[in-house]
């Protein structure tokens, strides 16, 4: 191999390991981006459940929130399998360089004890002076004072060679150690989350076996909340059917032509341009319900629709407007719950399952404006309601509300 082959190749060497550390160490930030997430997401599951246990009725919701947790745990359990892989390659790589190190002071030593016994063997100051006086000429006299002179300093060179080899090594003995004691740690805290999860897969267990005693009721009220939809649903169509005839309406009057006034038009294209990016219809919460159809959590030959998505919160926790708007309507439903339906251009917001109302029919809301508080149910639920429609056409939320 030439001498310009070495070098492009071991060029190329150092090139891989850079990106394959960078690699790894990116993959370390996510990892421990990802456990304080799923730490986060726990955490508000705990609250979450805690609130709906106050209610001693075994509700639906409670094994909803357990399923999550369940998996949120199970999420965590991975990441921290992962990172155990992570510090078992970083011991793997920590051990080899300490190899590498001590063969490397190894070999200073040996070199070392072989320029001590030359040094011993020329200690006397005649022989080196033999050795100086016997050149043929000067500059070869020259030549044997600085040789002698590097060879002296070569040796203190390679004493302090040693001394440094040796603490390197000590020092990564040192960090061999921690990681060590780390690996040791994240084991313990595997098995405890390992053992929680059981805990809690037992309770989902016992709560699904309870909730399955009583098919009867629980058809009863899928049947009352499928009825409650279905008047809502129309009642929106009316609401937003009327609303775009009274757009259309105005849009004639001002300038003869059809559709949508220029300001409605501008409101209906920035609601657009917000797409993925709208604040959740609360400050907090889980999603409990996606768009479309869904299976049931206790029955799984049950199905449901969903006209939107449904978001557990807190107890006492206001909805608010995910953009700037008007309300087109206030709906009271049966049993005093509220929906509010706000328009923006041609697109509307529906907020239902509410309580106290802050606003009235045309009233202009801002983004994340308080619009009303969401109902508590005799469950202990605290769950909102929201859906998206582009004119008379449903949209799923989940495409436009922010990820989190």
């Amino acid at each position: 191999m030439t001498t310009q082959k070495w070098k492009l190749n071991s060029f190329l060497l150092l090139i891989l390991c850079l990106i394959m550390h960078s690699g790894h160490a990116q993959s370390k930030s996510q990892l421990k981006k990802k456990k304080a997430k799923i730490h986060k997401e726990i955490k508000k599951l705990n609250g979450l459940l805690g609130e709906t246990r106050t209610n001693k009725r075994k509700s639906e919701i409670q094994l909803l929130i357990l399923n999550k947790k369940i998996g949120a745990r199970k999420d965590l359990i991975s990441a921290i399998g992962n990172e155990v892989f992570f510090i078992d390659e970083e011991i793997s790589d920590q051990n080899n360089q300490i190899e590498n190190l001590k063969s490397k002071l190894s070999e200073l030593r040996s070199q070392y004890v072989k320029m001590v016994q030359f040094a011993y063997k020329n200690r006397n100051a005649t022989n080196k002076l033999i050795f100086i006086f016997s050149s043929q000429d000067f500059n070869q006299a020259y030549k044997r004072v600085k040789y002698i002179h590097e060879i002296a300093e070569y040796r203190k060179y390679q004493s302090q060679q040693i001394k440094l080899a040796a603490r390197n090594i000590e020092v990564k003995i040192i960090e061999l150690e921690e990681k060590k004691y780390r690996k040791l740690n994240l084991k313990e805290y595997k098995k405890a989350e390992f053992n929680r999860l059981q805990e809690e897969q037992g309770e989902r267990q016992n709560l699904y076996i309870e909730l399955r005693k009583d098919e009867k009721k629980l058809k009863t009220n899928l049947a009352r909340k499928k009825n409650e939809s279905n008047k809502l649903q129309a009642a929106i169509k009316r609401i937003i059917e009327r609303e775009i005839a009274e757009a259309k309406k105005r849009a004639e009057k001002l300038n003869g032509g059809i559709g949508f006034t220029p300001k409605a038009k501008k409101l209906s294209k920035d609601f657009t341009s917000n797409k993925g990016k709208l604040p959740w219809p609360v400050t907090k919460g889980v999603i409990s319900g996606r768009f479309g159809n869904q299976k049931h959590a206790v029955y799984e030959h049950l199905t449901t629709i969903n006209n939107g998505i449904d978001i557990i919160t807190n107890s006492g926790t206001k909805a608010r407007s995910v953009f700037n708007g008007k309300v087109a309507a206030v709906i009271v439903l049966p049993g005093g719950k509220k929906a509010i339906l706000v328009q923006h251009g041609e697109f509307f917001t529906m907020y239902s399952n509410l309580d106290k109302v802050f606003v009235n029919k045309g009233d202009d809301v801002n983004t994340q404006e308080d619009i009303a508080t969401v109902l508590t149910d005799e469950n202990g639920k605290t769950e909102i309601h929201f859906e998206i429609w582009q004119g008379n056409q449903k949209q799923n939320p989940s495409f436009w509300i922010s990820s989190k």
